[in-house]
């Protein structure tokens, strides 16, 4: 069989089972692979002219691939458009920064769709630029109580206490704020572990109870969404690190510009690191795709990509017959089609969820002019935790850093009044710094 002109590489059947007819018609010898692990070995025995590759997909991502191709020198000549409902401009910045030769917005025009593969295959029309020049890889029951002891949950209780919930300003604030001002950070304890959900500022008050309480749990998992510096800023001040006494476990998705191993090394070995010294503690480091994990018998963590700027992740933490959801950096569309599928795959994902725990930075207001930058809309999130997540609880996540006290009251009071218009049956929250919410799962 002759090397075909186009291999198609997407996870959805109905998109990538369209792609592939309309440029069979249009006369090209074409390979589909919905299995994202197959691609480049794929690639390398058929070596096709064109690769038409999606982002989000399990196994590598679209990026990992873009990057393989364009830095092996058997392949590099390859040409590679990029498609994607995931079209933010600096994941099309990502995208050249890779070498992709094109760029093509989910849903596609099928009209023109063969016509564009073919300006791209024949070189008859110049690559898409950015609209930015990309930057250069780096080199490297409810209260207020904070972190308690393990001792005091019984067999089958979860207690789950947000440490940071808020943005990160572009200016430090001079105002406080009774939600808070730390930035992500969750904490998910039972009796015998201790779960923490990114590593932002939040993140250092935990640390510092655990030390100073001489806390029972000397294993701790600690999950990161991606590196954006909100999410990872307090890694490095986290004491428990600087204690022999306990061992860390790392978790989180590599990223085409930054692996989870040089995010590691860059907090605790850089010199422009927070801390200045190494350390202590046993640090493991699981680089992890979209799959599902167990980590102990009976506790199992899943993960998706979301959908927001770079390589981020979509957590959820099963046990004792409870599903704690983390998607704090994650916009929820609210009007899918078949080829923009986030909101249908995330909301079987989530499905179920006890405790759904997702980005809603947005007013309504706000939303309209900030759609399609990564983060959602309030009254989106709300239908959705009903009628996708079909939640029991919803938490309000990562609130807007400019927002004043009386305008995230507003927010509450407005999701809460949907509810009620809407008939919904769904608890509504937008936590404070160091409360708590305790769950009885089944023992």
């Amino acid at each position: 069989m002759a090397n075909p002109d186009i291999l198609i590489i997407d996870d959805d059947p109905m998109v990538g089972e369209l792609s592939r007819d309309l440029l069979t018609d249009a006369g090209y010898t074409v390979t589909l692979v919905q299995d994202s692990l197959e691609a480049i070995p794929t690639i390398k025995a058929q070596m096709p002219r064109l690769i038409v590759t999606d982002i989000m997909m399990p196994g590598i991502t679209g990026m990992d691939i873009c990057k393989a191709v364009k830095s092996d020198p058997a392949l590099k000549h390859i040409k590679i458009i990029v498609v994607s409902g995931k079209s933010y401009q600096v994941e099309k910045q990502r995208a050249f920064q890779f070498g992709a030769d094109f760029f093509l917005q989910k849903p596609y025009n099928v009209e023109t769709f063969s016509n564009t593969v073919k300006t791209i295959l024949e070189g008859s029309a110049p690559a898409q630029a950015p609209e930015q020049p990309a930057s250069a890889a780096p080199s490297i029951v409810i209260e207020n109580e904070g972190f308690a002891q393990a001792s005091d949950l019984d067999e089958g209780q979860i207690r789950l206490t947000v440490w940071g919930a808020r943005g990160l300003p572009h200016v430090l604030p001079n105002t406080t704020s009774r939600y808070g001002r730390q930035t992500a950070c969750v904490s998910v304890e039972t009796k015998e572990h201790l779960f923490i959900f990114d590593a932002g500022t939040g993140m250092v008050d935990l640390g510092r109870e655990i030390v100073e309480k001489k806390s029972y749990y000397k294993e701790i998992w600690i999950c990161l969404t991606h590196f954006h510096l909100d999410h990872i800023l307090g890694l490095g001040r986290f004491a428990p690190i600087y204690d022999p006494a306990y061992s860390i476990h790392l978790i989180g998705a590599n990223d085409p510009e930054k692996s989870l191993k040089e995010v590691a090394q860059a907090t605790f070995y850089s010199s422009y690191a927070l801390t200045k010294q190494p350390p202590k503690a046993k640090i493991d480091i699981y680089e992890i795709l979209e799959d599902n994990y167990e980590l102990f018998p009976g506790v199992k963590l899943s993960s998706m990509y979301a959908n927001h700027p770079t390589s981020t992740m979509v957590y959820m933490l099963e046990m004792f017959g409870k599903k704690i959801t983390f998607a704090p950096d994650s916009e929820i569309w609210g009007d899918a089609t078949a080829f923009q599928d986030y909101d249908e795959k995330l909301g079987g994902f989530v499905k179920g969820s006890d405790i759904f725990i997702h980005d809603a930075v947005y007013t309504d207001t706000d939303y309209e002019t900030r759609k399609h930058e990564g983060h959602s809309g309030l009254s989106i999130v709300v239908d959705f935790a009903v009628e996708k997540a079909q939640a029991r609880d919803l938490m309000l996540f990562h609130a807007h850093p400019d927002y004043t006290d009386e305008e995230l009251d507003k927010m509450l009071a407005d999701a809460n009044e949907r509810i009620q218009t809407k008939g919904y049956a769904l608890n509504c929250h937008l936590p404070v710094e160091k409360q708590t919410f305790l769950l009885q799962g089944s023992k």
